[in-house]
């Protein structure tokens, strides 16, 4: 039996999503994990949805978050790994949070740490570390 039942991989096309793709897959082959989702943010933070040009960007964040997403995908695929993909629209800390808080399904977190500047950091924080701070769940932080 498997040592965590649904992980979830949030990814980007960064290289440390690629990084924590391949480290989930090789605890897949280890028989640590059964099942895996990949879950993509798309940035609807400048889209307003009440004007035409912006449902066309809508779009195109849409079209190249499955894009993300299918790539990942097709890395576990090549392993014989099968997985779910979800995506949503907005902030990737606090999506990834409430998919976490709502589906109680998910028992560990694998995802890639960007590496931003302390500037960066000090104004915004990273993703990976809010995650970290606010989940009741393991993580697992790549980098």
């Amino acid at each position: 039996m498997a040592v965590f039942e649904n992980v979830l991989i949030p990814v980007d096309d960064s290289e440390q999503s690629v990084r924590a793709v391949e480290m989930a897959a090789s605890l897949v082959q280890q028989g640590f994990i059964t099942n895996i989702t990949l879950f993509n943010v798309y940035n609807t933070g400048d889209v307003d949805i009440t004007k035409l040009r912006n449902q066309e960007r809508l779009d195109e964040l849409r079209a190249e978050s499955m894009r993300i997403l299918e790539m990942h995908e097709s890395t576990l695929k090549g392993q014989g790994i099968d997985c779910s993909i979800k995506r949503a629209g907005g902030d990737p800390a606090s999506l990834v949070i409430d998919l976490v808080e709502n589906n109680m399904e998910y028992d560990l977190i694998i995802m890639g740490n960007r590496r931003i500047n302390k500037f960066q950091e000090l104004v915004f924080g990273s993703v990976s570390d809010k995650v970290t701070r606010l989940v009741k769940i393991p993580v697992l932080v790549i980098k």
